[in-house]
Protein backbone atom coordinates (compact mmCIF):
# COMPACT_ATOMS: atom_id res chain seq x y z
CA UNK A 1 0.00 0.00 0.00
CA UNK A 2 1.18 3.96 -0.59
CA UNK A 3 2.21 5.71 1.99
CA UNK A 4 3.55 9.35 1.85
CA UNK A 5 4.89 11.26 -1.10
CA UNK A 6 3.52 8.19 -3.00
CA UNK A 7 0.36 7.97 -2.35
CA UNK A 8 0.38 11.87 -3.03
CA UNK A 9 1.47 11.30 -6.53
CA UNK A 10 -1.12 8.85 -7.71
CA UNK A 11 -3.74 10.89 -6.14
CA UNK A 12 -2.31 14.22 -7.90
CA UNK A 13 -2.41 12.16 -11.11
CA UNK A 14 -6.12 11.56 -11.05
CA UNK A 15 -6.78 14.88 -10.35
CA UNK A 16 -5.13 16.13 -13.53
CA UNK A 17 -7.17 13.61 -15.47
CA UNK A 18 -10.54 14.45 -14.16
CA UNK A 19 -8.83 18.25 -15.12
CA UNK A 20 -7.23 17.79 -18.88
CA UNK A 21 -10.81 18.28 -20.19
CA UNK A 22 -10.20 21.96 -19.25
CA UNK A 23 -7.18 21.99 -21.77
CA UNK A 24 -8.41 24.67 -23.23
CA UNK A 25 -8.21 28.34 -24.43
CA UNK A 26 -10.36 29.66 -22.01
CA UNK A 27 -10.06 27.37 -18.76
CA UNK A 28 -6.72 26.41 -18.61
CA UNK A 29 -4.67 29.03 -17.01
CA UNK A 30 -7.55 29.71 -13.83
CA UNK A 31 -7.85 25.61 -14.14
CA UNK A 32 -4.23 24.87 -13.89
CA UNK A 33 -2.84 27.67 -11.15
CA UNK A 34 -6.44 25.95 -8.94
CA UNK A 35 -4.56 22.94 -9.16
CA UNK A 36 -1.38 23.93 -8.32
CA UNK A 37 -3.04 25.73 -5.18
CA UNK A 38 -4.69 22.95 -3.96
CA UNK A 39 -1.42 20.82 -4.59
CA UNK A 40 1.14 23.39 -3.27
CA UNK A 41 1.32 22.44 0.11
CA UNK A 42 1.64 18.30 -0.71
CA UNK A 43 4.36 19.44 -3.26
CA UNK A 44 6.39 21.25 -0.51
CA UNK A 45 6.02 18.08 1.94
CA UNK A 46 7.77 16.27 -0.69
CA UNK A 47 10.23 18.45 -1.50
CA UNK A 48 10.74 18.58 2.26
CA UNK A 49 11.11 14.83 2.23
CA UNK A 50 13.18 14.75 -0.76
CA UNK A 51 15.78 17.65 0.88
CA UNK A 52 15.96 15.69 4.48
CA UNK A 53 17.34 12.85 2.88
CA UNK A 54 21.35 12.06 2.27
CA UNK A 55 22.93 12.43 -1.52
CA UNK A 56 22.33 8.64 -2.03
CA UNK A 57 18.47 8.10 -0.42
CA UNK A 58 17.45 11.13 -2.18
CA UNK A 59 18.45 9.92 -5.72
CA UNK A 60 16.52 6.60 -4.80
CA UNK A 61 13.89 8.60 -3.58
CA UNK A 62 13.60 10.79 -6.97
CA UNK A 63 13.52 7.48 -8.54
CA UNK A 64 10.84 5.89 -6.46
CA UNK A 65 8.16 9.35 -6.97
CA UNK A 66 9.14 9.51 -10.83
CA UNK A 67 8.01 5.95 -11.40
CA UNK A 68 5.13 5.88 -9.31
CA UNK A 69 2.65 7.01 -11.85
CA UNK A 70 4.18 5.41 -14.90
CA UNK A 71 3.91 2.22 -12.99
CA UNK A 72 0.37 2.40 -11.57
CA UNK A 73 -0.45 4.01 -15.11
CA UNK A 74 0.60 0.29 -16.53
CA UNK A 75 -1.34 -1.61 -13.94
CA UNK A 76 -4.61 0.20 -14.70
CA UNK A 77 -4.12 -0.57 -18.50
CA UNK A 78 -3.17 -4.41 -18.73
CA UNK A 79 -6.89 -4.27 -16.70
CA UNK A 80 -8.26 -3.30 -20.15
CA UNK A 81 -8.76 -6.22 -22.70
CA UNK A 82 -10.76 -3.81 -24.90
CA UNK A 83 -8.09 -2.42 -27.40
CA UNK A 84 -10.10 0.80 -28.41
CA UNK A 85 -10.76 1.26 -24.38
CA UNK A 86 -7.20 1.01 -23.55
CA UNK A 87 -5.93 3.25 -26.71
CA UNK A 88 -8.22 5.83 -25.33
CA UNK A 89 -7.16 5.79 -21.82
CA UNK A 90 -3.70 5.78 -23.13
CA UNK A 91 -4.23 9.27 -24.85
CA UNK A 92 -6.25 10.07 -21.60
CA UNK A 93 -3.25 9.53 -19.59
CA UNK A 94 -0.98 11.56 -21.75
CA UNK A 95 -2.60 14.31 -22.16
CA UNK A 96 -2.75 14.60 -18.42
CA UNK A 97 0.58 14.55 -18.16
CA UNK A 98 1.36 16.86 -20.42
CA UNK A 99 -0.92 19.41 -19.83
CA UNK A 100 -1.20 19.26 -16.00
CA UNK A 101 0.73 16.50 -14.29
CA UNK A 102 4.37 17.15 -15.41
CA UNK A 103 4.06 21.05 -15.79
CA UNK A 104 3.28 21.15 -12.07
CA UNK A 105 5.98 19.65 -10.62
CA UNK A 106 8.17 22.34 -12.69
CA UNK A 107 6.17 25.59 -11.65
CA UNK A 108 8.06 26.34 -8.37
CA UNK A 109 11.69 25.45 -10.51
CA UNK A 110 12.53 23.32 -7.66
CA UNK A 111 15.73 21.20 -8.87
CA UNK A 112 14.45 17.81 -7.29
CA UNK A 113 11.12 18.21 -8.40
CA UNK A 114 12.10 19.18 -12.15
CA UNK A 115 14.57 15.42 -11.20
CA UNK A 116 11.23 14.09 -10.49
CA UNK A 117 9.46 15.14 -13.55
CA UNK A 118 12.66 13.74 -15.71
CA UNK A 119 12.36 10.41 -14.31
CA UNK A 120 8.89 10.25 -14.68
CA UNK A 121 9.45 11.18 -18.66
CA UNK A 122 12.14 8.30 -18.83
CA UNK A 123 9.57 5.70 -17.10
CA UNK A 124 6.89 6.33 -19.03
CA UNK A 125 8.36 6.45 -22.61
CA UNK A 126 9.49 3.04 -21.71
CA UNK A 127 6.01 1.84 -21.35
CA UNK A 128 5.93 -0.94 -24.18
CA UNK A 129 1.40 0.06 -24.67
CA UNK A 130 2.39 3.59 -24.97
CA UNK A 131 2.40 5.04 -28.52
CA UNK A 132 2.97 8.19 -28.12
CA UNK A 133 5.86 9.59 -26.54
CA UNK A 134 5.34 12.61 -23.67
CA UNK A 135 7.78 15.54 -23.60
CA UNK A 136 8.81 17.94 -21.19
CA UNK A 137 6.68 21.35 -20.72
CA UNK A 138 6.10 23.81 -18.51
CA UNK A 139 2.65 25.91 -17.87
CA UNK A 140 4.46 29.31 -19.22
CA UNK A 141 5.19 27.20 -22.47
CA UNK A 142 1.51 25.65 -22.64
CA UNK A 143 0.16 28.78 -21.45
CA UNK A 144 2.02 30.65 -23.97
CA UNK A 145 1.15 28.88 -26.86
CA UNK A 146 -2.91 29.59 -26.48
CA UNK A 147 -1.90 33.37 -25.48
CA UNK A 148 0.17 33.77 -29.05
CA UNK A 149 -2.24 32.13 -31.02
CA UNK A 150 -0.57 28.75 -32.23
CA UNK A 151 -1.27 27.36 -35.38
CA UNK A 152 -1.52 23.94 -33.38
CA UNK A 153 -1.92 21.86 -36.82
CA UNK A 154 -0.19 23.86 -38.94
CA UNK A 155 2.52 24.00 -36.82
CA UNK A 156 2.62 20.16 -36.33
CA UNK A 157 2.52 19.42 -39.92
CA UNK A 158 5.33 22.10 -40.89
CA UNK A 159 7.04 20.70 -38.81
CA UNK A 160 6.38 17.12 -40.19
CA UNK A 161 7.60 18.41 -43.49
CA UNK A 162 10.56 19.39 -41.98
CA UNK A 163 9.76 23.19 -42.65
CA UNK A 164 11.11 25.90 -40.71
CA UNK A 165 8.91 27.16 -37.48
CA UNK A 166 8.92 30.75 -38.82
CA UNK A 167 8.49 28.95 -42.34
CA UNK A 168 6.29 30.96 -44.96
CA UNK A 169 3.45 28.91 -45.30
CA UNK A 170 2.87 29.09 -41.38
CA UNK A 171 3.09 33.00 -41.65
CA UNK A 172 0.58 33.35 -44.39
CA UNK A 173 -2.01 31.86 -42.42
CA UNK A 174 -1.54 33.20 -39.27
CA UNK A 175 -1.41 36.50 -41.06
CA UNK A 176 -5.02 35.49 -42.96
CA UNK A 177 -6.25 34.58 -39.37
CA UNK A 178 -5.37 37.72 -37.35
CA UNK A 179 -6.19 39.64 -40.14
CA UNK A 180 -9.33 38.75 -42.96
CA UNK A 181 -10.27 35.88 -40.45
CA UNK A 182 -10.81 37.09 -37.47
CA UNK A 183 -12.93 40.34 -38.77
CA UNK A 184 -14.98 38.57 -40.75
CA UNK A 185 -18.44 37.55 -39.89
CA UNK A 186 -18.39 34.82 -37.46
CA UNK A 187 -14.72 34.13 -38.12
CA UNK A 188 -14.06 34.87 -34.29
CA UNK A 189 -16.62 31.75 -33.41
CA UNK A 190 -14.35 29.56 -35.85
CA UNK A 191 -11.37 30.29 -34.45
CA UNK A 192 -12.46 29.67 -30.82
CA UNK A 193 -13.59 26.45 -32.06
CA UNK A 194 -10.34 25.83 -33.58
CA UNK A 195 -8.54 26.41 -30.59
CA UNK A 196 -10.90 24.55 -28.26
CA UNK A 197 -9.98 21.25 -30.20
CA UNK A 198 -6.49 21.34 -32.08
CA UNK A 199 -4.24 20.92 -29.12
CA UNK A 200 -6.54 17.54 -28.21
CA UNK A 201 -6.30 16.67 -32.51
CA UNK A 202 -2.84 16.95 -32.20
CA UNK A 203 -1.92 14.88 -29.19
CA UNK A 204 -4.28 12.29 -30.86
CA UNK A 205 -2.17 12.32 -34.16
CA UNK A 206 0.65 12.21 -32.68
CA UNK A 207 0.34 9.11 -31.16
CA UNK A 208 -0.48 7.44 -34.26
CA UNK A 209 2.29 5.30 -36.03
CA UNK A 210 0.97 6.77 -39.65
CA UNK A 211 1.48 10.95 -38.02
CA UNK A 212 3.26 11.67 -40.79
CA UNK A 213 1.03 10.35 -43.66
CA UNK A 214 -1.58 12.06 -41.84
CA UNK A 215 0.12 15.63 -42.07
CA UNK A 216 0.82 14.97 -45.07
CA UNK A 217 -2.99 14.45 -46.22
CA UNK A 218 -3.54 17.70 -44.19
CA UNK A 219 -1.00 19.34 -46.39
CA UNK A 220 -2.45 18.23 -49.48
CA UNK A 221 -6.06 18.63 -48.96
CA UNK A 222 -6.64 21.75 -46.30
CA UNK A 223 -3.30 23.85 -45.92
CA UNK A 224 -1.73 23.95 -49.46
CA UNK A 225 -4.89 24.60 -51.17
CA UNK A 226 -5.46 27.20 -48.56
CA UNK A 227 -2.67 29.22 -49.34
CA UNK A 228 -2.99 29.09 -52.87
CA UNK A 229 -6.25 30.58 -52.26
CA UNK A 230 -4.95 33.62 -49.99
CA UNK A 231 -1.99 34.19 -52.66
CA UNK A 232 -4.47 34.37 -55.45
CA UNK A 233 -6.99 36.80 -53.72
CA UNK A 234 -9.89 34.00 -52.76
CA UNK A 235 -10.05 34.92 -48.65
CA UNK A 236 -13.62 33.38 -48.75
CA UNK A 237 -13.36 30.62 -50.46
CA UNK A 238 -10.09 29.85 -48.39
CA UNK A 239 -12.16 30.05 -45.36
CA UNK A 240 -14.46 27.57 -46.67
CA UNK A 241 -11.47 24.98 -46.68
CA UNK A 242 -9.96 26.31 -43.30
CA UNK A 243 -13.89 25.46 -41.84
CA UNK A 244 -13.99 22.45 -43.69
CA UNK A 245 -10.92 21.32 -42.13
CA UNK A 246 -11.86 22.23 -38.69
CA UNK A 247 -14.77 19.72 -39.16
CA UNK A 248 -13.52 17.19 -40.79
CA UNK A 249 -10.45 16.94 -38.37
CA UNK A 250 -12.92 17.21 -35.22
CA UNK A 251 -15.37 14.19 -36.56
CA UNK A 252 -12.05 11.89 -37.62
CA UNK A 253 -10.16 12.71 -34.28
CA UNK A 254 -12.55 13.91 -31.52
CA UNK A 255 -16.01 12.21 -32.35
CA UNK A 256 -14.55 8.51 -34.36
Amino acid sequence: MQTGPEKQMISMFEEAIELSSQFKKATYEPTFRGFFERRRPELARMLKEIREKDEGRRKQLIQVLGTEVPEYASEQLHKLSDKRKRENRILDYNLALVTFFIPLLLYSRDPELEAVADEMISSWNRIDTVTMKVGKSTFEEINGGFRKRLCYVTTAVCRSLQKPDECYELKLLREYRDGYLVSSEGGKETIREYYNIAPTIVKRIERMAEADVIYQKIWEEYLNPCIHLIEAGELAACRTVYTNMIQDLEQDYLFS
